[in-house]
């Protein structure tokens, strides 16, 4: 009889990416999950949601990914809040050739995160 492999305990661990509309969000998760890229996205309405596991042999574990890809647009922005509840962790995206969508991460979704995200006993991670 032959000795069965047995599975790698899961660990799941939820991703947030979020950003202004249009800096490439959706393209990062899809390029990540299934390998795929596209020069032209649609904007992502509401939040979507895909998942990726990956073995760590040497750790006996693995680790389900459950990336949400939230909606960058002014009127979905308080949506995003609901998002971040329960969040193992946050990616923060920006286009490197548009300024504003840098400084709106420094102005906007940096702050927004910390008041409303993310927290494990009163303490923000950073």
């Amino acid at each position: 009889m032959e000795k069965s492999e047995e599975k790698n305990p899961v660990v799941n661990c939820k991703v947030v990416l979020i950003g202004n509309s249009g800096v490439g969000k959706t393209s990062i998760i899809n390029r990540y999950t299934i390998k795929s890229f596209k020069q032209t996205m649609m904007s992502t309405p509401g939040a979507s949601f895909l998942s990726k596991t990956v073995d760590f042999p040497d750790y006996k574990k693995s680790i389900k990914f459950e990336i949400w890809d939230t909606a960058g647009q002014e009127r979905y922005r308080a949506l995003a809040k609901t998002f971040y509840k329960n969040a193992s962790s946050c990616v923060l995206v920006y286009d490197i050739t548009s300024r504003i969508t840098f400084e709106d991460i420094k102005t906007y979704w940096a702050p927004e995160l910390k008041e409303n995200g993310m927290k494990e006993k009163g303490k923000f991670f950073h």
